[in-house]
């Protein structure tokens, strides 16, 4: 089983499944996503998690809550 932080390095490292994750945020099937890439982490897990980083970054989250 793989983690948030290694997913997140996955996703950001290929376009291909980048494309791929903001299409399941978009449709609501993050769930299917991390478990098709096997994510031990949940949905809610991964969404403050993603939303921490943005924060530390400077990404206003405004821009995550168009996905």
């Amino acid at each position: 089983m793989k983690t948030k932080e290694e997913l997140l390095k996955e996703v950001l490292a290929n376009e291909k499944l980048k494309a791929e994750a903001v299409k399941a945020v978009k449709a609501d099937k993050l769930a299917d996503f991390l478990k098709a890439h096997d994510c031990s982490d949940s949905v809610d897990e991964v969404i403050a998690f993603v939303k921490a980083k943005a924060e530390k970054a400077g990404i206003p989250l405004s821009l995550l809550e168009m996905l």
